[in-house]
Parts: C-alpha cells; structure tokens; sequence
C-alpha cells in the first residue's frame, strides 16, 4: 500500500491490533430502544443488587423529582449476590424522591411507592394499557408489581419515559455501538411509523454513523394480510440507499401466530391465524418481499412452517432470504424443516437472560441445547447473528457472541458443549453472514478489496483472548465506508 501514500493521505499505525469487519447486529431493537438509552439505567453488568440499586439512585439524583427512572429488561435475578430483584422497599429506600419502574424481561416490572401514586394504581380509575395488571395485596392495595406482555409493557414504558430526548439519547446509542465495532444493525420491527423519525431526521442531518436496516411489523391485530398490502403499495420490496435499508415485512406478522416470550410447549393457533399468515407469506412471496418472523418455542415455528411449505409449494422462497428468529426450543426436525425451505435463522442472546425459565417450563437437556445454532449451521442454514437487545439482549454484540462461544448465560443451565461454535464462527454470524441478511454481501461484511471499509479496531486480541472477557471488547477505531466514526485516540494518525 505504500505506493498509494500521497502528501494529503493520513497513515494509522494500528499497532499490531486486530481488524475485523465491522459488526452488524441483525436482530436490535436499536430504533425504539435507542429512542430512551440515555433514560434508562441498566443492570446487566452489576453483580449485586445492591451496587445495582445505587447506581439507579445516582441516576435518580441527576434528576427532576417528578421524572421516572427506569430499568426495562436485560437483568436476572440470579446475577445478583442477594439472588433476588427488588422488591417495592427496596426501591423506596434507594429513589426515595422519584417514581421508579423496574422491569423484568417481559415477565413483570416493580415500582415504588412514587410509581404507585404517579400511575393511581390505587385509584378505581387507574389509566393503563390494555393487557397491565396490577398484582394487589389481601386489602386490594397496590403491591407495586405489575404483570403484563411484550406490548402491554412497551406501550407502558412509552408513556412513561415521554420526557426523554429521544433524538439525542438515539444519537448517544449508535456512537455507543460504534464503540463497540458496529457498523449496521437490522431492526425487526421499530413500532409505529412515528418511531422512525428520529432515524430518518440523524441520516437528513448527517449524523447518522452506521448502516440501519428495518422491517416493518404489522400493528393490527387481525387482517394482517390486508394490512401489509396497503402499507406496500407504494413500496419496492426492498431499498437501500446506503444509510437506511427497507429489508420487508418483521418480526410480528400475524399477531395471533406470535408466542411471544412463552417458554413451555403447547402454542397452538387457530386455524385462522393459521390462515392469515399464509396470506401474508403468499403476498409476501409473490411480492419478492424479504421478511423475519418470531418464534420462541418449536411448536410457534412448526405452525409457522405449515404456513411456508404450502407457499412453497408455488413460490421459490430461497431467493428471499426469509428468517426465522429466535427458536429457543427449536428441533432437529424444525431445522431440517427450515432447510429444505431454504430459510435462514436469526439467532439472538435470549437464552443468556431465559435460559432459567427455558429450564423450568421444559427440561435440562432442553435448556442446556436452547438456540441451536451449531446444529443449523451443520444443516447449512445461514445463521445471522443478532442481540433481541435493548430488553432482552445487551447492545453492542460482543455479549452475544461471547454466549455463542462459551455457552455460559447470566444464571442457570450452561450450553452443552456440541451447541458452541468456533471463534470464527460467531464472527461470521455479525459479518459475513449478517451482511448476507441484509442483501448486502458484494459490499460489507468481509475485509476484501472492492468493499466498503466498514471495519474496527479491537483493543484486545478477539482470536486469543480468554473466552471470559470477549464481552469487554471495544474498538479504538471505527469506520464506516472508509469515514472514522469512532475514535478513542489510543492510535496514532500521521
């Protein structure tokens, strides 16, 4: 390259350090939950509850007494010394003077006893979304835990952090990926089209410093089919101008076929949910329109590919690049399902926070082999790495492929040892294969020449380093089609 350095041509020493595609996280909720990054305080990397309830304190104190502080997801209990969350007094005593919200994954959420008289739950009249249930003591008293769903909380949450600046806390989060190697992400399904504003104003602006890729969900419950013909009509099946990518239809596409975060076998949808997710994968198909669903459980992804082999059967569904997401349970005869099809699988980290309750509604041996990943990849299934952060995934990725490597999850069951993969492997699954998802392969994803220089320097050795502390990579440098986006001065520039 030497005959190439011209008088105006800035030289790097990069120091021996490792250079690795940059990353691309398929499976991030990056629009929503990077609307609220900077409101929330997470809980992920505290060892004691509580550590983990000081630091909500400090957080709190930086505050107007009148506004909430919040951790939504990505926590166990188990990860804590006191092998416990916390409880409403706990939560009194350590944000005394601001209503609190504490969520665990999608199974519940806690507030204070602020939160309690902010949200009236002790009022006949208390205004919550539909699907939120306050749990009440033997007098009909608020106990300040509150039970709910994925859509149930979200719409929750919404409310509760409107005072958040969700331009710049968006802004903060993606300069915090690009910390970390990410260059691109792919979010399965933002929300309402309101949600994506703040996305489209940062590219507007020129402040957008990694590739974003979204699929649009459907947002009725019923006539999903129809739904989705109306917001195509005037849509190719898929755009990329560079910056932000419209990869299809995601990751709820018949709400009645979608098992949420259910653990337990069992999910059986009726015969017309049945019904309007093959209309929606027959237009979808017809269309040429790239798409990813969910399914936690084997038996949400077997009705799902009920749905698909009878498209299959008139439509070539391999050029589309179809996903299936998540799959904790999923078996060998899903996967060979999912083969023949010609799908890919979009893995996510869920089984690192899950991985307790997988054990609890199913078995050891189930839990110990959630998300197969070394079994498809086997089968020759592009496998497409992703988080499912921010609620239950840990942004930034190297948490997620450290999982894939070393099996072991925040509490519970380790991965049995034949459902690891190599080093190389889960690189691959944010790189190469993840560029593949996004229908981007002849430009990002590998370190070739003739690509885009999407690429990051490490600060340690990702190849050699102990398996333990993968999750504490960070880059020195990043760059996004050749433009430093990240820079943390450790590197000199000539």
């Amino acid at each position: 390259m030497k005959r190439h350095i011209g008088p105006s041509t800035k030289v790097i020493d990069l120091q021996r350090h490792t250079v690795v595609p940059g990353l691309i996280d398929t499976h991030a909720h990056a629009i929503r939950g990077g609307q609220t990054y900077t409101f929330e305080t997470y809980w992920h990397d505290e060892g004691s509850l509580a550590a983990a309830l000081a630091k909500l304190g400090r957080d709190a104190s930086a505050r107007p007494v009148d506004q909430w502080v919040a951790v939504v997801g990505s926590w166990h209990p188990e990860q804590f010394d006191e092998g416990r969350g916390p409880t409403r007094a706990d939560l009194d005593q350590a944000v005394p003077d601001h209503p609190a919200y504490v969520q665990y994954l999608y199974d519940y959420a806690q507030v204070n006893s602020a939160g309690v008289d902010t949200l009236g739950l002790d009022s006949p009249d208390a205004q919550l979304p539909p699907g939120i249930t306050v749990e009440r003591d033997a007098n009909g008293q608020a106990t300040g835990r509150l039970l709910g769903g994925i859509g149930p909380f979200n719409a929750l949450f919404a409310r509760l952090s409107q005072t958040a600046d969700h331009y710049k806390s968006l802004k903060t989060f993606f300069a915090d990926l690009n910390a970390r190697g990410v260059t691109g992400f792919i979010d399965p399904s933002a929300g309402p089209p309101e949600t994506y504003q703040p996305l489209f104003l940062l590219r507007d602006r020129g402040e957008l410093t990694l590739r974003a890729g979204y699929r649009i969900p459907a947002v009725t419950n019923g006539g999903e089919a129809e739904w989705f013909r109306h917001v195509m009509a005037y849509r190719p099946p898929r755009h990329d101008d560079g910056q932000i990518a419209f990869l299809g239809l995601g990751e709820n596409l018949v709400t009645a076929m979608n098992d949420g975060v259910l653990m337990a076998p069992g999910f059986n949808p009726s015969a017309a949910a049945r019904d309007e997710l093959a209309k929606v994968a027959r237009f979808a198909a017809e269309q040429r329109i790239p798409l990813e669903i969910h399914a936690y459980t084997d038996d949400a992804a077997s009705a799902i590919l009920d749905a698909f082999e009878e498209v299959a059967r008139e439509h070539d569904l391999r050029p589309l690049r179809w996903s299936i997401a998540h799959l904790n349970t999923g078996s060998d005869r899903t996967l060979q399902r999912m083969a023949r099809l010609g799908l890919a699988y979009s893995v996510q980290m869920g089984p690192y926070f899950e991985t307790t309750a997988i054990h609890a509604a199913n078995s050891v041996d189930v839990a110990a082999s959630a998300a197969p990943v070394s079994a498809a990849l086997e089968l020759g299934i592009p496998v497409a790495g992703g988080t499912d952060s921010t609620r239950i995934g840990v942004a930034g990725v190297w948490h997620a492929i450290q999982y894939h490597i070393d099996g072991q999850p925040l509490a519970g069951v380790r991965r049995q040892d034949d459902n690891l993969i190599s080093r190389d492997a889960a690189l691959r699954m944010y790189t190469r294969t993840a560029a593949w998802l996004s229908f981007a392969e002849d430009t990002r994803g590998s370190l070739e020449p003739g690509k885009l220089a999407d690429l990051a320097v490490l600060d340690q050795p990702y190849l050699t380093m102990p398996a333990k502390k993968i999750h504490t990579l960070r880059s020195l440098m990043t760059f996004v089609g050749g433009r430093a986006v990240h820079d943390s001065g450790a590197l000199s520039v000539e």
